[in-house]
């Protein structure tokens, strides 16, 4: 599965951050996706409401959930969102074909 995750530092990393701003966090965090079997795409750091995008690949939802549940232990994030990305087409492949079953109420 591919998937994308939002996330925000909390202040405790971000102290980190300015502690030692020679850290590698993109390293870091590809070698334990790399660890569990997952690969990161790529990592962008942002402005505004998320601080970074990390873009992958898992073969599960387990996998990435289990990254989120190990940094979210340490303290170092405020949040944490992961989404899976999809098929749009394949999506509306699907609902084409069950067309014909549905019917808005009250008609």
């Amino acid at each position: 599965m591919k998937f994308l995750v939002l996330g925000s530092y909390s202040n405790e990393a971000l102290g980190g951050f300015v502690a030692s701003p020679e850290d590698d966090r993109e390293a870091a965090v590809g070698a334990m996706m790399e660890k569990l079997g997952a690969k990161m795409h790529s990592m962008q750091f942002l402005r505004g409401e998320y601080d970074f995008a990390i873009m992958g690949e898992a073969d599960s939802f387990d996998d990435v959930a289990a990254v989120k549940m190990l940094v979210a232990a340490s303290g170092a994030m405020k949040e944490l969102k992961i989404m899976e990305v999809v098929d749009m087409n394949g999506i509306a492949g699907k609902a084409n074909a069950i067309a014909g079953a549905y019917r808005k109420p009250g008609s």
